[in-house]
């Protein structure tokens, strides 16, 4: 067959869990006798996101100098991401714009988009890239595409429903994302894994590193956290464990120990050997059920209006009961039962990857 399947997603992010699900599609399709091809492309809200992000914090001398300390990590970090990107994806040549891509379409038997939060418009600025209008009705394909919230604000509820309209094969990542979908087309899609979960534990462990800690901690988290901290901190005294943070903070916490620069083969090896795992993350999360981990997750601000990928993927495997509601530690005497959540994964893994069959075999 060996069809050629160009996927856009979020792969340029300097984030773990956007390149390494770009990674498990790829690898997914890949097996599947497809040539999966990773669409170089470059959306301009995206590429200048996190450069003005970070200097608008900049607001003494002191904050410049923090950054400036700060930046020699990133760079580090950064050409780690680019790096595990280039040695194991497929990447087209530069896209720049609707155009760019309309051009070279016809190269291509078939087209994905997703994972990730493709569909978010705070995220893309509504970029009709990401919902593959640059492409034959029947070449357009989703799989695991995330809005990233419950609801589409009433204004634009046209716009999504024009940019959702003529998909040959669709799925979402989380049920609420079909329902959005359900409500503006009318349509029935099916509700997929996450790439991530589509590859096992062992598929991981063979690209990751491991780390130089033991008997430890591990923190990923972002954004505000209300409970998170606290709760690591009572876990720590609790079990003795010391503290790794996968952060790059201004103002470190005492005891912690920080990982600043990690890629994503370290990122894996720092999951996959934690003896606890405290978390914010969807990604965190995910990873934390696919390696079998005792975790917790703190569900993020509702301001940010993200917490729905979270809800969904505990509700799925039954572990609402993971979720950090104060830094109470009463929940971790009682060990997660991952032989009931490893059946769970194993029926929607062979779901999922069926449904993905159905868009690169048929």
């Amino acid at each position: 067959m060996n069809s050629r399947v160009g996927i856009i997603t979020f792969h340029r992010a300097i984030n773990y869990g956007a390149l390494l699900q770009v990674y498990a599609l790829h690898k997914s399709i890949e097996r599947l006798g497809a040539n999966p091809v990773v669409l170089d492309y470059y959306n301009p809200i995206l590429e200048n996101k996190h450069e003005k992000s970070t200097l608008l914090k900049c607001k003494t001398l002191k904050d410049y100098i923090r950054f400036a300390f700060l930046a020699r990590h990133y760079n580090r970090k950064h050409d780690k991401f680019r790096s595990f990107a280039s040695n194991n994806l497929n990447i087209s040549k530069p896209y720049y714009s609707l155009d760019d891509l309309r051009l070279d379409s016809a190269s291509y038997d078939r087209f994905v988009c997703g994972s990730d939060q493709v569909w978010n418009g705070s995220i893309t600025g509504l970029d009709p890239a990401y919902f593959l209008h640059f492409a034959y009705d029947q070449k357009r394909n989703s799989y695991a595409a995330s809005f990233g919230f419950r609801e589409v604000a009433e204004s634009e509820q046209e716009t999504y429903k024009n940019l959702l309209m003529g998909f040959q094969n669709m799925s979402v990542r989380e049920k609420q994302g079909a329902e959005i979908v359900r409500r503006l087309l009318g349509r029935e899609v099916e509700v997929v894994l996450d790439p991530t979960l589509l590859l096992t534990a062992d598929e991981w462990s063979k690209i990751s590193v491991e780390p130089k800690y033991k008997d430890y901690i591990l923190i990923y988290g972002f954004g505000g956290y209300r409970h998170l901290i606290d709760f690591a901190i009572n876990l720590s005294k609790k079990t003795g464990l010391k503290i790794v943070n996968i952060a790059n903070p201004y103002l470190p916490k005492f005891g912690f120990s920080y990982e600043r620069s990690a890629g994503p083969a370290e990122f894996l090896g720092l999951f996959k050997n934690a003896s606890y795992i405290v978390t914010n993350s969807f990604h965190g999360t995910v990873f934390s059920i696919n390696f079998n981990k005792e975790f917790f997750t703190e569900m993020l601000p509702e301001s940010q209006g993200v917490n729905s990928r979270l809800e969904d993927v505990l509700d799925l495997f039954g572990l609402r009961n993971r979720q950090i509601l104060s830094d109470d530690l009463s929940e971790i005497g009682r060990p997660i039962d991952y032989k009931l959540v490893n059946k769970t994964l194993e029926l929607e893994r062979e779901k999922s990857l069926s449904f993905l069959r159905k868009i690169i075999c048929e």
